[in-house]
């Protein structure tokens, strides 16, 4: 129905903006000394708000919604298909759907990594920030990088092994394939019991065997973007009135923004009732769940993420998600060096995060052309094989999914 597939235009948006917080922190961990772990004084009571605005930078919480959407979008396809082939082949799709891009970041980071050599150390050691000065989290000390180092990582290493130094972004890849693999063959199992009773104890059932060991706890994400897609192909989401979607998206916005790297007072009952483990994300679930039932379920938020902006920026994701990390440790780095002498520390890292932030989203463009040319490809491909059976009768309360879902690559962006 086309107003099914309008509704899910401002999950578009959030995905975006998703990304765009991921850049935005690790901007701040790149070019401040202290992150967005500071602990501002000296303000009175803006000190609260400070830090408080410095916690929706919250990178890991901007990756939880990446993984929820992606249960989400991956889940809605079986609700009207739930054949075998159709399993066999969004699994066989699955890799090659997000390899394509993958090493290309990698082989486009090689290149950076030549050109600017060591710029990135020399940038943290005046800014004092140990971020950079590990090349993100993935150290480039004592290897041997070659341009097929960088295929291979792209290609193989992030999603098995989870090894990243090319782009240490890609550490999510891993987790976003076999996570992926997981809903493909729960999805289908899910929408064919007709009792939630039992979904929801399988569903929970399976999130605490994972527990919050990393990375398998990651899991729990994607189950958790399957509830929503059960609640919508059977049209039982909530609607909310304005002052409900304020309140609800004020709760989403607290939750998102909880970090234990931070102080705040007001996340201490959180923290008191968190697990041990690392479960932070299962805080960062519950506030993507309300943030997509409040784009979802209210008609002027809905109206304000259907725009083409939204669609845009959900283009747009994933090749930013992809490319920022590299361009942000090499042109920015040299921005950031070339510019101490003429405008100081303060205006070089200005300089340099405007850099690093119109670089990506220039080199981003023509990846949206390659990612949709190679999604029309695929999922060509995987058409023909689909084709051959009819699929099995749906029940009438599932809604029908609207065809521009059913080739969504999913999380971070595409």
């Amino acid at each position: 129905m086309a107003d099914s597939g309008r509704k899910l235009v401002p999950l578009e948006g959030l995905r975006g903006i998703a990304a765009a917080i991921v850049v935005l922190y690790h901007l701040v961990l790149g070019f401040t000394a202290k992150g967005v772990g500071v602990v501002p004084h000296g303000h009175g009571p803006f000190d609260v708000m400070i830090q408080f605005v410095l916690g929706l930078l919250n990178g890991g919480a901007a990756v939880a919604v990446f993984f929820v959407l992606s249960g989400f979008i991956l889940s809605l396809p079986f609700a009207q298909d739930r054949r075998i082939s159709r399993v066999m082949v969004a699994m066989l799709k699955r890799w090659p759907r997000l390899a394509a891009l993958t090493v290309i970041a990698c082989v486009f980071a090689f290149g950076l990594i030549e050109w600017s050599g060591h710029d990135y150390r020399h940038a943290a050691r005046v800014i004092g920030t140990g971020w950079m000065a590990t090349h993100g989290n993935a150290p480039l000390a004592g290897r041997d990088l070659t341009w097929w180092g960088a295929v291979h990582e792209g290609l193989v290493s992030v999603f098995t092994t989870g090894d990243v130094h090319f782009d240490s972004p890609l550490w999510t890849m891993r987790i976003e394939l076999f996570g992926s693999f997981a809903i493909f063959l729960a999805a289908p199992v899910l929408f064919a019991i007709q009792s939630w009773w039992i979904r929801l104890a399988l569903i929970g059932g399976a999130m605490i065997c994972v527990g919050g060991v990393y990375p398998v706890t990651y899991l729990s994400d994607f189950l958790v973007g399957t509830v929503l897609a059960m609640l919508f192909a059977e049209d039982r989401l909530p609607n909310f009135s304005d002052w409900q979607a304020a309140v609800v998206g004020l709760l989403a916005i607290y939750l998102f923004s909880f970090t234990y790297e931070q102080k705040l007072l007001i996340h201490a009952p959180i923290k008191a009732l968190m697990p041990a483990g690392d479960t932070s994300h299962f805080v960062w679930d519950a506030g993507a769940v309300l943030m997509i039932l409040v784009l979802l379920g209210n008609p002027a938020l809905r109206r304000a993420f259907s725009g083409s902006w939204a669609v845009w920026l959900g283009l747009l994701s994933f090749p930013i998600y992809l490319l920022h990390g590299p361009i942000m440790l090499s042109v920015g780095a040299s921005s950031f060096l070339s510019g101490l002498n003429r405008l100081g520390e303060a205006g070089s890292a200005l300089m340099a995060a405007a850099v690093s932030i119109v670089l990506t989203l220039v080199c981003a463009v023509p990846m949206v052309w390659v990612d949709k040319a190679w999604t029309r490809l695929l999922s060509r491909a995987s058409g023909l094989v689909l084709r051959r059976r009819a699929p099995m009768p749906i029940p009438a309360r599932v809604r029908a999914v609207p065809v521009a879902v059913r080739d969504s690559g999913g999380a971070p962006g595409g």
